[in-house]
């Protein structure tokens, strides 16, 4: 037999932690001494480690208790709970960790001055991914569906993403250049060259969701405030004209 000082030595756990367990009926001992004191059996050790055991990989003490007493819940079926439980805790961290890499970006990307517009933008751009999906269901078809979902994101460390992002970057940076200018000419080229490759040649498709965002008519893209998608529109439409004079002449 164990005092529940003995037991509590031997499991590495507090004697108030043993007497909690026997005020809910999780952990009875075995019997009590004249003086009142609980006394524990071998079997109570096993019990106990049994207890902790499920403890340690975060089950709740009700479960743990129900798991006991019902004997048609078999240990597997609580460890697979148990599982199930953490798959979706990682799934959550997960999302947290993109949003997290898209916050990063978008402060890296706009250079704001105050939390407020950080999060103005980041909300105006990621919706939750069902209202995206109910969205997109609308406005596009399966094909083009599959092209969009590869699009670069942000806070991917992909290399398109990391192009997207310098290509964004320096056009903020330069936006109030003349159209143009050499410099817009590059971003123009540039801009061409990304969008051929990202939208798998589509160009339609490219045009539509130009359109959408810069109107903010569906969620999960990218918005350019007016003076910047002027720019774009505006270098674009030169590099076009310039490259057509030349073929000509």
């Amino acid at each position: 037999m164990y005092t529940i000082g003995e037991l509590a030595d031997i499991s590495n756990v507090t004697v108030r932690t043993l007497r909690y367990y026997d005020e809910i009926g999780l952990l009875p001992p075995a019997q009590k001494n004249a003086a009142g004191h609980r006394l524990y059996e071998e079997e109570d050790v096993s019990r106990l480690h049994y207890i902790l055991t499920l403890r340690n990989i975060g089950l709740p003490l009700d479960t743990i208790q129900q798991a006991m007493v019902d004997h048609q819940i078999k240990v597997q079926d609580v460890l697979g709970m148990r599982l199930q439980m953490i798959q979706m805790e990682q799934e959550k961290l997960k999302k947290m960790e993109a949003s997290i890499h898209a916050l990063l970006t978008l402060v890296e990307l706009e250079q704001p001055t105050d939390w407020k517009s950080v999060f103005s933008s980041f909300y105006s751009y990621p919706s939750k991914q069902e209202a995206i999906d109910r969205l997109w269901n609308q406005h596009f078809t399966s094909e083009e569906k599959d092209i969009l979902k590869k699009l670069p994101g942000l806070g991917d460390k992909s290399e398109a993403a990391l192009i997207a992002l310098h290509l964004f970057r320096e056009t903020r940076l330069h936006a109030d250049e003349c159209p143009k200018s050499p410099l817009a000419q590059q971003l123009a080229k540039r801009w061409i060259d990304f969008v051929e490759q990202s939208y798998q040649g589509n160009l339609k498709l490219a045009n539509k969701v130009w359109a959408m965002s810069k109107h903010q008519e569906v969620s999960g893209f990218y918005y350019f405030e007016p003076r910047i998608a002027a720019f774009i529109e505006q270098a674009i439409a030169y590099y076009y004209k310039s490259q057509k004079e030349g073929q000509v002449t």
